[in-house]
């Protein structure tokens, strides 16, 4: 409200009168832009403030939806890493069990191995022994053999010789009786009167 106009007694009272009531004037015209300025600034403030809460308030929702990603990864990595560890506990024991048992088919291998080379060595042994003994028996039966041959290569040619004397006298003698016989049968082919040429 504008200030009361006082009563003065002058006219040079009435001019500064109004001259101070001027003055009251502006300043309270000024006071009250001033004070629709502050209003718009506070207006304007509190705009801003509601966009700022309004944004604050966005990104608390952003930052609880970002934290429960956050825990829902966490929690799942961790899921996961006990799972990854279950599972690397369960080959690295599945991988000792295939290893001690690779381990112990490895060592009775080994031992089948030596075995069998024990065997195979005991073979070659008997082999040689075999061998040498063949060779040996085959030996001696060559030389009974070639004494054999020579035995009756003897025997053979004493009997042949025999035999042939044996001929030769037999035949001696059959000539001889054959002579006679001959003889005989002339005679009597004569006495029936055959010559015995015409026979």
């Amino acid at each position: 409200m504008p200030p009361k106009k006082k009563k003065g007694k002058g006219k040079k009272k009435g001019k500064k009168g109004k001259k101070d009531e001027a003055k009251e004037e502006d300043k309270f015209k000024k006071t009250a832009r001033e004070i629709e300025i502050l209003k718009d600034h506070l207006a304007h403030r509190n705009e801003i403030a509601r966009r700022s809460q309004a944004a604050a308030v966005d990104a608390r929702e952003k930052c609880n939806q970002a934290e429960d990603l956050l825990k829902e990864q966490q929690n799942e990595q961790k899921n996961i890493s006990a799972d990854l560890t279950r599972q690397y506990k369960t080959m690295q024991t599945e991988l000792g069990i295939h290893v001690h048992q690779l381990e112990a088919e490895v060592g009775h291998l080994r031992q089948q191995l030596s075995h069998t080379q024990q065997e195979l060595q005991s073979t070659k042994l008997a082999k040689e022994r075999m061998e040498i003994e063949k060779n040996e028996k085959i030996s001696n039966l060559e030389m009974r053999i070639d004494g054999m041959e020579g035995a009756y290569e003897r025997v053979l040619t004493e009997a042949l010789d025999s035999l042939v004397g044996k001929i030769e006298t037999t035949k001696s003698k059959w000539e001889g009786e054959s002579v006679v016989i001959q003889e005989q049968n002339k005679k009597t082919l004569l006495e029936f009167g055959l010559n015995h040429l015409d026979i």
